[in-house]
């Protein structure tokens, strides 16, 4: 196992990489809200349909890149993702309206399906120990984190010293360009269509004796999940800057701060959670405890909006609802569905790309009456991932008890 991981080292990293630039591109079209409302003579609603093209492609496209990864491999899946993403930075660059920024934008959402569904199988099958898998998953977070938080920083900078703002787009361009070309030489791990993660004996016994799981049961619950974590931190990450100003709680250059915050929450989180999995805590259990605490940190901001309730609710988000659970969600699909993991992930994503397509149009809409209500929706959706994620602990632990079960009565007849 430790040849296997020596191995693969190079490639995780370069990988990681695609995801630095990956958190980037979900936040650069909102932290350049400005200054493309100006060079498009758009406003607001038009801007943030140009977000929500990112999910449009990610849902006209998913299927399709969950297929191809199974059939044609992860290496040309990546760097399809890899191709997609150069297009939306210098595509978003040489729009000259919102409607040519809607179009790029979609190549933003082919990108994260084909990455999604080549990444995150090709860190099974390169490491295919279970609690190695899930904590990998879960660091992949680490670099969108780093993505989002080095992103913030560079729009002040060019804003304060009057910066085109399109050097960032280059500059992103630029660095993808270069990992595709080292990645075009790294080798990937063969892909394996029987589960890794579980015993035959168990698979055997499970159909006869023990408990199958259910995708109509635990598997929408799990995109229940993927729909609403996903809605939390998107929604916070795009509007809380613009909720604490319309409380007169901060300016809008000390709004921003509350980005960087969230960022540095999410970032430190991923270790955290990822050294908590390494210890056996159950990934379904985390689910639970992130969401609900979640919620309570939502509810505290809008009923209770001070600056420090602000400051510390953005840093729990990072740490509670972006640190990694979306991830975790995910390696549990995956655990218990494991035939087909592009095509799985697929499904798991697609929920994700509902989530980044209609999120910030009704929120988009919803900032015309009163920027408030975009954070009791944000906290009704939160308050559904809590139910969510109940029902996938309690079948988890149905499922899989059943199946240990099933392990040691047959042992027992031997």
């Amino acid at each position: 196992m430790e040849a296997t991981k020596k191995n693969y080292t190079p490639l995780i990293g370069s990988l990681y990489t695609n995801f630095i630039f990956q958190g980037m591109a979900a936040i650069i079209l909102s932290q350049n809200l400005n200054a493309l409302m100006d060079s498009w003579q758009a406003t607001v609603q038009q801007v943030t349909l140009v977000i929500s093209g990112i999910g449009l492609g990610r849902v006209l496209i998913l299927y399709f890149a969950g297929y191809f990864s199974d059939k044609f491999g992860r290496k040309k899946t990546v760097q399809l993702g890899i191709i997609s993403y150069l297009i939306f930075f210098l595509g978003i660059l040489v729009s000259q309206n919102y409607v040519q920024g809607l179009f790029f934008a979609l190549f933003a959402g082919f990108s994260n399906a084909f990455l999604d569904t080549s990444t995150y199988p090709t860190l099974m099958e390169a490491y295919p120990n279970e609690k190695d898998n899930s904590s990998l998953s879960v660091l992949n977070k680490a670099f969108i984190s780093l993505g989002q938080f080095i992103l913030p920083l560079l729009t002040r900078f060019m804003l304060n010293h009057e910066i085109y703002y399109g050097l960032v787009f280059i500059g992103c361009a630029l660095g993808l360009f270069l990992n595709l070309l080292y990645i075009s030489k790294l080798g990937f791990p063969e892909r394996a269509e029987i589960e890794a993660n579980i015993p035959q004996i168990i698979k055997e016994e499970v159909n006869t004796k023990g408990k199958q799981p259910l995708f109509k049961v635990e598997g929408l619950a799990l995109l229940v999940f993927s729909f609403t974590c996903v809605s939390t931190f998107n929604i916070f990450i795009l509007w809380v800057p613009s909720f604490a100003e319309s409380l007169n709680l901060m300016n809008h250059s000390n709004s921003l701060v509350l980005v960087s915050a969230y960022s540095i929450g999410s970032f430190a989180s991923v270790f955290l959670t990822s050294l908590i999995v390494k210890r056996g805590v159950a990934p379904t259990l985390l689910l639970v405890w992130c969401t609900t605490i979640s919620l309570f940190l939502l509810l505290g901001m809008t009923l209770f909006p001070s600056t420090p309730m602000f400051l510390i609710g953005s840093i729990g988000i990072g740490i509670f609802a972006a640190g990694g659970i979306w991830q975790l969600g995910l390696a549990v699909l995956l655990e218990l569905f494991s035939k087909g993991k592009g095509r799985i992930t697929s499904y798991y994503s697609i929920a994700t790309s509902v989530s980044v397509m209609v999120i910030p149009y009704i929120t988009g809409q919803l900032e015309k009456i009163n920027v408030s209500l975009i954070f009791w929706l944000n906290i009704a959706l939160t308050a559904v991932g809590v139910v969510a994620a109940i029902i996938i602990r309690y079948r988890y632990k149905k499922v899989m008890n059943e199946s240990q079960d099933a392990i040691a009565l047959k042992e027992i007849t031997q």
